[in-house]
Parts: C-alpha cells; structure tokens; sequence
C-alpha cells in the first residue's frame, strides 16, 4: 500500500511539467491528459503544477497587458514600449513598475497578464461545422469553443474592472509579447532589454482551417500508386515500368529497303521532359 501512494505522489510531481512540455496548438497530448486527471486535484492541493514555464533555464518570452482607456490615440500597438505609455495618459501597461508598486503589487499584475496569456484560444472559422467528422471530432470542437468562451469571459472580467477603476466606457486590452534577446546577439551587439523592437503585438485573428486541421501541402491528396499512365504509342503501361515507343530509322540501307524499328527507351532516346506526354 505505501509503494503504491509514493508512486502516486511521484505521479502527481512528474505529470505539471510534463504536461508543460507536451502542451501543443490544439492543447494537451490526450495521453497525458489522461494522466494528469486523476492527479490534478493533488497537485493543486500541495501545489505542485506551477512555475514550470517561469523559472526554466530558457523561460521565453514574457507578456503583458496593453490596456488602452479610449481606443484611436495615435500610439500604433507593436510601438507600445514603458517610455512611449509614460507619454500617453491613455495607455496603460501591465505589468509596470511604475504604476505597480510595491514588487508584491507588480508580480501579481505579471501573473494576471500571463494568466490571459495562457487562457487564449483563438476563434475558430465559421465553416468549421462542416467540417467535422473523422479528422475533427465533435468533441474537439466543443472543447475549442469551451477555451474560446473561457477566454473571452477573462478578457470581459478584466475589461469590467478597468471600466470600474477608471470610469471608461470604451476599453481596449491587446496581448503583446516581450521577447528576450539570445546570449551571443546581445553579447556582439548589447541592446537595452525594453527595447521597442523587442515587444511583438499579439493579434486575436481567427485560426485558419490548415492550422486546425495540421494540413500541409505534402499531406494533399496524391495520384494512387497503382495509376498507369499512357505510353507515347498510345498504349496505357502500368506505373513503375520504362515506357518505351516504337522509333522508326528514316534510313536506308544499300538496297533501298527501310531498316527496321525498334523500341528505345525515352530517355535512351533523348526525348525531353516538354515532349513527353502529360
């Protein structure tokens, strides 16, 4: 009995990270949500599923919340840096040092904008209906437009407090991502960590039906293997073989007789690819 709690408890310590490292476009491997389901409630309890994406060797990029209280100002959104929402009273970032103070206040602004961050889900097409079936079952759809509306319900919640906080009615929030720069291009050319280039808008945009589906140009369908293809004389040979035609000598010999034909491979013959039936 006490080897099978360790191996449970040791379970719920590997699943978070691995469920971390397995998460994908369309969501969790399906294996190990499988895994995870028994123990997510555990490792809640002791706390056990967070901090993976934060304090990794290679944590990436961070995200914010731009925050705009009366949308068409003349800040463009990938120009949205701490210096240029100092200058526009209008805009706010989260989180920020300068507003959020003290550093307990800024991270739980930073968690809340990852916290968005991690909820998004794209909106689906709206022919996606027809599509479902073998390739794109049923649940899956209800699951997406589950993560959509949980999405969205942040976002509104969020759009709420801002509108109670500062009296707006029209209240925009965008998602950008603040990339790290890699060690040796920052080491052979030092620039500052906020700097402009470095904050990439994150536009909520309707996910295209390829994406959903994972359809690349070799997955379209191909002719069958067993097709034959005609052969220059007219004939119809089966793939694979060498298609040959019957050549004719226009030469004579000594006598005046025609020489005979013979059937000479086409590219024995010179033929090029142009001439070559389609």
């Amino acid at each position: 009995m006490l080897s099978v709690l360790v191996l449970a408890h040791l379970s719920a310590v590997v699943a978070p990270p691995l469920a971390f490292q397995s998460r994908g476009p369309r969501g969790l491997s399906p294996s190990v949500s499988m895994l995870l389901s028994p123990l997510a409630a555990y490792g809640q309890f002791l706390y056990l599923d967070r901090g993976y994406a934060f304090f990794a060797p290679d944590p990436g990029p961070s995200h914010l919340m731009r925050v705009e209280l009366a949308p068409g100002n003349d800040v463009p959104p990938e120009e949205v840096t701490p210096e240029t929402v100092a200058r526009d009273p209008q805009v706010r970032l989260y989180p920020s040092l300068d507003d959020q103070w003290p550093r307990l206040l800024y991270h739980r602004h930073f968690m809340l904008a990852e916290f968005l961050n991690d909820a998004y889900q794209p909106a689906l097409p709206n022919e996606t209906a027809r599509l479902v079936g073998e390739e794109f079952p049923i649940e899956e759809l209800q699951a997406w437009r589950t993560g959509r509306e949980r999405y969205e319900r942040i976002a509104n919640s969020m759009r709420d407090h801002l509108r109670h906080q500062y009296g707006k009615i029209d209240i925009r929030i965008d998602r950008l991502e603040h990339m790290i720069p890699d060690f040796v291009p920052y080491a052979e050319n030092p620039t500052p960590l906020n700097d402009p280039p470095t904050y990439v808008l994150l536009e909520d945009i309707p996910i295209t039906l390829e994406t959903l589906l994972g359809v690349m140009p070799q997955d379209l369908p191909q002719p069958e293997p067993s097709e034959s293809v005609p052969a220059p004389s007219g004939e119809r040979i089966p793939s694979g073989q060498p298609q040959t035609r019957p050549i004719e000598k226009d030469h004579t010999n000594d006598s005046g007789a025609p020489a005979r034909s013979a059937n000479v491979n086409e590219e024995d013959a010179g033929v090029s690819e142009g001439a070559r039936p389609r």
